[in-house]
């Protein structure tokens, strides 16, 4: 009988013990070179979609890893993410997920979603920018001890598991003059802050591109000591210098009122898409409620599918913006877009 126990025994330590760690497989390497964007040492031209609350939970992301050959059928080639949830909309424009705890720990569930989404983009040969800190969630950090340690972690994670197709906004809306609270992320002093902020993740991952996306309405800089990519949103200009990225176009839907847009509101977009295709140095992100509310009057945000074109409650979707990009820029099948033949 002792022999029989010491056997089972001896299997079950073999069933359970944890298997031998794997050296993770790197995904292609994005890049900045002369103000243009790179991915795996080739050239490329970005498009892309602002997911800010793609992590929220494992349902939610994997519509979007479900969604990815569909928005690379229709050219889009980027989106973006946030560790701390941007504006969960109506009702709720708290809704979205705090990735980290209040001592800046990266939560172990939020960063496993992290990488499953980065590298489901990386096999389509996409790019992900993975944002920190979002002025919805930054009180609930414990000061610049919880702050340093959140980057830290985070950029440890990406350099241990080799996640490179991605680029970093470190912190979204810095000096938003109404919500962003710890003084790291306001002003005065904000290129010296964000030189800080840049040089902990650098200390980490020397290797991945970062920036800061400032308030639209704040005085703060666009540029700093230090930072690899250009970072600005909605109506700002675009700067002639650096590989610039929208990370958050002016959205035109509402969210108690998510995927549905007027004449005017499609017309703004598309020549906001003009704009961009003629910048050779610049990237867009489209925002829309519909793809980052957590709720909406829609009740099924967010939405990493297409939907209907957003003429009416019963068309909500912003299928206009994919046809526009796959029309005019073409389907992306790495690293280039393909236009159909006419």
């Amino acid at each position: 009988m002792r022999r029989d126990l010491c056997a089972i025994s001896i299997a079950a330590l073999v069933l359970f013990a944890p298997a031998r760690a794997e050296e993770p497989v790197p995904t292609k390497e994005f890049e900045i070179r002369d103000d243009r964007p790179f991915l795996g040492g080739r050239q490329v031209s970005l498009w892309g979609v602002r997911c800010g609350n793609a992590l929220h939970s494992w349902t939610v992301t994997e519509r979007h890893v479900r969604a990815l050959d569909n928005m690379a059928a229709h050219g889009v080639n980027l989106i973006g993410c946030y560790v701390q949830g941007s504006n969960g909309g109506w009702p709720d424009p708290d809704a979205g997920l705090n990735g980290f705890g209040r001592d800046g720990a990266l939560k172990k569930d939020v960063a496993q979603r992290l990488e499953w989404l980065v590298r489901e983009a990386d096999q389509r040969g996409m790019v992900v920018m993975v944002g920190l800190f979002s002025q919805r969630k930054d009180q609930e950090l414990e000061g610049e001890a919880a702050i340093k340690r959140a980057v830290e972690e985070t950029a440890a994670f990406l350099e241990s598991r080799r996640l490179r197709n991605v680029f970093v906004d470190i912190a979204h809306e810095y000096d938003h003059t109404l919500r962003m609270d710890q003084s790291l992320f306001r002003e005065p002093g904000g290129a010296e802050k964000k030189a800080k902020l840049t040089s902990w993740f650098k200390a980490a991952a020397p290797g991945i591109e970062v920036g800061v996306c400032p308030y639209e309405k704040s005085k703060t800089g666009d540029d700093y000591p230090g930072m690899d990519v250009r970072i600005i949103q909605k109506e700002m200009a675009i700067p002639s210098s650096g590989f610039v990225v929208n990370v958050e176009s002016h959205k035109q839907d509402s969210y108690e009122d998510d995927g549905v847009f007027n004449e005017g509101h499609r017309e703004f977009i598309l020549a906001d898409c003009e704009r961009y295709k003629a910048a050779p140095n610049a990237a867009l992100m489209f925002h829309a409620a519909f793809i980052q509310g957590v709720t909406g009057r829609s009740g099924t945000a967010p939405h990493a599918e297409l939907g209907g074109r957003g003429t009416s409650p019963s068309d909500r979707g912003v299928r206009f913006y994919y046809e526009w990009v796959r029309d005019n820029v073409g389907r992306w099948q790495y690293p280039d877009h393909i236009k159909a033949a006419p």
